[in-house]
Order: C-alpha cells, then structure tokens, then sequence
C-alpha cells in the first residue's frame, strides 16, 4: 500500500482482468421540483380504485407510485421524518428518489409486473406524504410544530419549488431491479439482510 496518490499507474502492473463494480442499470436523472411529485400525486388521490386497477400486483403506493412486494417497508421513525422535511424547507440535500421508466400492459388497462416501481426512495416520498397529509408536523422558524395546512400559500410555494432528483432505469428483468434496489441498499442507511431483495 503507498501513502502517496496516483491518479495514473506510471506503469500498468495491475492484473488487466481485474474490474471493479459497475453499474447495473443505465440511470437517467432530472431535477424536478417537488410539484411535478405532488401533481401525480394528486391524480392518484382523486381515483385510488383506477390505480389498483393499474398496478394490481403492487404492495402498496407512494406519492402516486407502485411499490413492489420486494421492497422494504417504511422503516424511518418520526424524527427521520422530520428531520427530512426540515431539509426540504432548508435547502438541504435531498438525495434523489429512483423509479423505472419501463412500462407494458397485460390486459387492457392492466400494467405488467415492475411498470412503473419505485425502487429507491420510500423513506423520503413515505415522509412527504404524511406531511403533506398532516400527518406529521415539522418545527416553524420559531421551533413550534406545523402541520401542512397551517402554512400559507407562500410558503406552500417555496417548498413546492424545491428541486427533488428523480432517477430513473428502464427495464422489464425484474432479477436486474432488484439487484439496483440492492445495490441502493449499500448507501448511508443500509438495509438489514432480510429486507434485501436478492438474497
């Protein structure tokens, strides 16, 4: 081991065969702000039946997104929650959310199994929507707990605003989806063994 960094080998003895991890899926990303989330979201409040109807196979829904039976569930206490839509009105990094563009149908409206999912996010869309839903409060500029429809249209605006990254694969191999929701799973707050999906 040398103490001394390289940014090049000055010559190639490394065995040539040797290739470190990469990418499973091609990912595409796009800064949108929390409104276009919201929009879809909208929709899905409206006609919740039509979405069952869509997406049959799904454990569940997100902000208006399928959620796979192999995804983990909501894990995130109350304080991750706030602490998350605290970073949203501050500014802070949000990280980004990560579905798949894929989509076919079945049967008529019927969408084929991983159209659609959501494979990376649940946490922070979970966290958005119990707040937007007033279900969790956040403390104000003065420290006081609010729920959502306390805040004036002003403020609604500002946190709408702010830009949360959508990544997104596109694929119908549900074995490669897994392995990305995996390999999502090795990032800060690591899933335990039994809520990986590929084992």
């Amino acid at each position: 081991m040398t103490s001394k960094f390289q940014r090049y080998a000055d010559d190639e003895i490394s065995d040539p065969s040797l290739r470190m991890p990469r990418q499973i899926l091609a990912t595409s990303t796009n800064q949108y702000p929390i409104d276009i989330l919201v929009s879809r979201w909208e929709k899905h409040l409206v006609e919740p039946s039509a979405a069952q109807e869509k997406y049959p196979w799904a454990a569940g829904f997100v902000m208006g997104i399928p959620v796979p039976s192999w995804h983990r569930p909501v894990v995130w206490n109350l304080g991750q929650k706030a602490r998350f839509i605290v970073s949203v009105w501050s500014g802070g990094d949000l990280g980004s959310y990560l579905t798949n563009e894929w989509c076919d149908l079945v049967a008529g409206r019927v969408m084929a199994e991983s159209s659609d999912i959501l494979i990376d996010g649940l946490q922070r869309l979970h966290s958005l929507e119990e707040y937007l839903l007033d279900r969790l409060a956040v403390p104000d500029a003065q420290g006081q707990p609010r729920v959502w429809s306390e805040i004036g249209n002003g403020e609604r605006k500002r946190f709408l605003s702010t830009v949360f990254m959508h990544a997104h694969v596109s694929s119908d191999d549900e074995l490669l989806l897994r392995k990305t929701y995996d390999l999502n799973a090795m990032g800060v707050a690591s899933r335990t063994n039994d809520q990986r999906s590929v084992r």
